[in-house]
This record gives C-alpha cells, structure tokens and sequence, in this order.
C-alpha cells in the first residue's frame, strides 16, 4: 500500500484551516484521497451506505471495536494527531491478536470538535492510522464523520479472519496451565505516569530511561504475528491481551474465580525504565506493573505437557520474550508470590 500523499499540492487546503470551513463531504472526499486502493475482497468501500466484503473461504470473521476518548484515554497536550490514530488502531489490532486473528479490515467513526480541529490534523490523524494499516495489511473500508460538542472521539472497528480450530479465547484455562506474558510489563503506565506531570511545572526532563515508556503508551506493538501464530499451531489454552494491566488479565484468565493463580513477583518482567520511574516516584515497581494498563501484551496460559508446547510457544514468539510468571491452580484465591511472603494479586485497571 502507497503513504498518503505528502505533497501539499496533491490536497490543496492551508494547513488552519478549521474543519467548521470544509464541510462533511469534502472532508470525506478528502479522506478518501489518502487511502490507497483495496484489495480485491472489498466489493464496495468507502463512499457508500455500508461496505460489502467478500468472506474469506473457510474462515470465521472476528469483530472487535474500541473508541479512544480525549480526556479520558489521550491528551493532545501530549500526543501528537498521528499518535492517536496509530493507538487507535493499535489496540484493535491487539484484541485480534489475543484471538489469533489475520487482521483484514477497519472501519473508522470520528466525533471532531469542528472549531477546534484543524484539516491538517485530520490529515496527520489519518497518516497515523495508515502507517500500522500497511504494516498489517488492513484496509480501511468505511466509516462515519460527526460533530463533537465536546472532546474529539477516535473510535475505530476492527474485523479479522481465523480458522475455527485456531481461535483463542479467554475461557479455557486449566489448573496447572503455567501462565506466559511477551514482552514486559509496565512500561506504558510509567510513560503516561511521565507526560502526565510533565504538564506540571516541575516535571523532570525526559531522561533515556523514560523515553522507551513514553513510546509504549504512544504507539503500542500489537502482538499481532505472536497471537496469529499461536492459534495456527494451538499452543495456549486461553489468552488475552493486557489492556487493563496484568492483574486484570489474569482475573480474566482464570474465570473470575473459577480458578485461581499464583504468580511469582520475582518473575514479572517489568520494563527497567518503568522499575525506574516507579521507584522514583515512591511505588512498589511490582504492584505498579500489575495494575498499570495499555501494555498491549499477551498473556497465555499453556499446559506444561507435553513440553515441546512450550518450547514451540518460545518458538513462536521469535524476537518477543515470553515470560513464565505463574501457574493456574484449583483454589480461587490469585496470590502474589514475594520473598517476605503471600499477599492478594493487585487488581488491573478499572473503568468505573
């Protein structure tokens, strides 16, 4: 797929000009500008009431959707409008993973606060969502365009592709199931921890121990080649993505009590620069990596037998770590393992 255009003159407009001077139509038209062509499979894309797909033969369609809310999920203060579009497809792209789906197609709804948003950053919004499309090969295919009173909405569904004997889910965890995480932990909490006091007046430079964090909650890696492979090749009994941190993750994992986990607190890899800056700020590292979100990892729970599924589960993972934290047991509690003793599992994020 081709970048958007950079030529200014290949989309004429000054770059204030307010989206209240454009109008919905031209903005549309606009936007399709930047797309490149679909593939084959799109009958019917963007510009029309719906689009039309043709099915992928023999697979099952995976849906999934996620709206990022100014205030809540982002700042523009502190990210940029390529950013969000990036995140915004970003974590789709990590609910499909953790079902070991083949990204195929997006479709895009905005909510714009039409005086308070340039055409320009529309436009870099869009570059944003483009730059990981190519990279996944996921065709924009539609979408809807509305005036915000308030924040600016980025809200965007995912559809994806599997075979039925390849499809994860979150149920099917059993005692005994050792409990496996890519990547680390942590790293995205302590980089919005970061931006977030950098809006203060005495927030710190940003340091190279940081900068790594700050990128993580900017545009997180969707684990989409991790998942997909794992599914093809039936590793783990259950898996999940961590978007509201590891410790909601394995409450999830387990059933909500259905069973329990114990996780070991020495095992828990959490990223340096986040050890660091939890450590500064006077928070217990491991407590902090549990319960902060938007790590878009993935946490499986693999059976220990036979044991070429776990090395073939190493395998797979290729260049992303996989991690070894905890083991599913019968009794329901979820407890943290630490060298002075046993203590509850913290809880992951909670939107209310």
């Amino acid at each position: 797929m081709p970048l958007p255009p950079k030529d200014p003159t290949a989309l004429p407009l000054s770059r204030t000009t307010s989206l209240a001077n454009l109008g919905e139509r031209e903005l549309i038209e606009r936007i399709k500008q930047h797309l490149p062509p679909p593939p084959d499979w799109v009958k019917l894309g963007v510009g029309d009431d719906a689009a039309v797909l043709e099915p992928e033969r023999g697979m099952l369609d995976v849906v999934t959707t996620d709206v990022m809310i100014e205030g809540i999920h982002f700042e523009r203060t502190f990210m940029t409008m390529a950013d969000i579009g990036y995140k915004a497809l970003a974590i789709n792209l990590s609910d499909l993973a953790a079902m070991g789906a083949k990204p195929r197609a997006i479709v895009l709804s905005l909510a714009l606060p039409a005086h308070d948003i340039l055409v320009s950053e529309v436009d870099e919004l869009l570059a944003g969502i483009i730059s990981l499309s190519r990279e996944h090969e996921v065709a924009l295919i539609g979408g809807n365009i509305a005036c915000s009173p308030g924040p600016l909405f980025v809200d965007i569904t995912a559809l994806g592709s599997v075979k039925r004997r390849a499809v994860l889910s979150r149920s099917g965890a059993k005692p005994g199931d050792g409990l496996y995480v890519t990547g680390t932990v942590g790293s995205a909490s302590a980089g919005f921890q970061w931006l977030t006091k950098c809006n203060q007046r005495n927030a710190p430079n940003q340091d190279e121990n940081i900068t790594p964090c700050v990128a993580r909650f900017k545009r997180p890696d969707p684990r989409v080649k991790v998942g997909m492979l794992m599914g093809r090749n039936r590793i783990p009994n259950a898996a999940i993505d961590l978007s509201d941190g590891l410790g909601d993750a394995i409450h999830n994992l387990t059933g909500h009590g259905l069973f329990g986990a114990i996780i070991d607190a020495t095992s828990i890899p959490i990223h340096p620069g986040a050890r660091t800056w939890f450590e500064q700020q006077g928070l217990d590292p491991v407590s902090a990596a549990i319960q902060g979100g938007e790590d878009y990892e993935l946490l499986l729970a693999i059976s220990p037998t036979p044991r070429s599924r776990v090395t073939l589960a190493r395998r797979f993972a290729e260049k992303v770590t996989l991690t070894h934290i905890g083991t599913v047991t019968n009794e329901a509690d979820l407890i943290l393992r630490q060298s002075d003793g046993d203590a509850p599992l913290p809880t992951g994020f909670r939107h209310f």
